[in-house]
């Protein structure tokens, strides 16, 4: 395996001094959480149990922790968002506007790809081919009138950093006016801020309806309060949706059973909501979770769906992962202490099984892991919190 120098991992850039980059929005604040951090609840018989990996938002290091919220392995990176763990505990990472990245285990970096990739990626398993999304600027005065579109993109690469192909969302604007209603012209450069690319899965919806057919792709473009469905075989837009119910909407995913399930921020509502609906009836809402008083992310969040049927949700932007059951109860709460780029903003976080990371874990660590017991702890690392009992 050959190992990478670190000084080959740059810094990326989202914009540029004295350009005009629109309107600014204004968002209502997130939530403030002065007290204790780490697991703060931890249900074992109704938590799905596992390992929880997250990285502090554009930080330089990623963090794989037990149930305890004790850290059992950490990787060094450079301003990244969130990363995926393989079965041998080597990771793949983003660097928000620098590329993709993938190191072993003990953090030497064994491949890189620079670019101006931003939010999110896909992996195809068990092949080399990786799509990402990417950033150009592209004049479109139908669009933005003020300078050119900041044009989110779709871009296939191998291993080998051969791009096969690239797919622009500018291109496909009059399927977001007739399927979704947007409205042209948007007040931003940055006119759709696409935040999610995901592949649909297999699913019994998508086999009687094309739309929603595996392989097509799932985007979420927040500044237009959109989700879409790209057609993997023609590369039209073929669904959108969300203008009216959405706000600023994060991580937006396609179950097993054909349902999508995402992060709405209510970026100027003031309060997120987790949804998961049938896409051929958004508008009916088969599940939520939201909580008006004490659950905001207004920037960034993430969800995950666990396979006992709970869903761990990250609160993006008080640093806060924590996992609620189908009856919306908060079986695990973690405040994550560890800080980044933006103090302790979490961008998303995922579970592993035991058994995926298990067989390669420091057998030190991995034991003291598993015979510790959970404490919780009474002391805030804030001097003016109250002490708890």
């Amino acid at each position: 395996m050959r190992i990478l120098p670190p000084s080959r991992v740059k810094f990326g850039t989202e914009s540029q001094p004295g350009r005009d980059y629109g309107d600014r929005v204004k968002p209502k604040p997130p939530r403030l959480y002065n007290g204790l951090r780490g697991v703060r609840t931890w249900d074992e018989e109704k938590a799905w149990p596992g390992y929880t990996l997250f990285s502090p938002a554009f930080g330089d290091t990623s963090y794989l922790i037990d149930m305890n919220g004790r850290v059992v392995h950490s990787w060094p990176v450079t301003h990244s968002q969130w990363g995926e763990l393989n079965p041998d505990g080597s990771l793949f990472w983003d660097n928000y506007f620098g590329g993709l990245f993938e190191s072993d285990i003990d953090g030497n970096l064994v491949w890189a790809w620079h670019g101006r990739t931003h939010h999110d990626y896909h992996r195809y398993p068990g092949t080399d081919s990786i799509l990402t999304l990417y950033q150009r600027d592209r004049d479109r005065p139908d669009i933005y009138t003020r300078g050119p579109v900041q044009d989110d993109l779709i871009l296939q690469l191998d291993r080998d950093s051969f791009v096969h192909w690239e797919w622009w969302l500018s291109d496909h604007v009059d399927e977001l006016v007739e399927l979704a209603g947007l409205e042209l012209p948007r007040n931003q450069a940055d006119w759709a801020h696409t935040n999610t690319l995901t592949v649909l899965p297999d699913n019994p919806i998508g086999r009687e309806d094309s739309r929603f057919r595996e392989g097509n792709y799932l985007l979420s473009h927040r500044s237009l309060d959109i989700i879409s469905i790209v057609d993997h075989e023609s590369k039209d837009i073929v669904w959108a949706w969300g203008i009216g119910v959405l706000d600023g909407q994060h991580q937006a995913q396609m179950l097993d059973d054909g349902h999508i399930l995402l992060f709405d921020n209510g970026t100027l509502r003031g309060h997120s909501i987790v949804r998961e609906f049938d896409p051929r009836e958004p508008d009916k809402m088969l599940w939520e979770y939201q909580d008006p008083q004490t659950f905001a992310s207004p920037f960034r969040a993430g969800q995950q769906r666990l396979p006992n049927g709970n869903t761990l949700i990250c609160e993006s932007d008080c640093g806060r992962i924590f996992e609620v059951t189908p009856d919306k109860e908060v079986v695990w709460d973690y405040y994550s202490p560890l800080f980044g780029g933006q103090l302790v903003n979490v961008y998303r976080a995922a579970r592993y099984a035991p058994e995926y990371v298990e067989s390669w874990l420091d057998p030190g660590i991995l034991g003291h892991s598993q015979a510790g017991e959970y404490r919780r702890p009474t002391q805030s690392w804030m001097p003016d919190a109250p002490k708890e009992k």
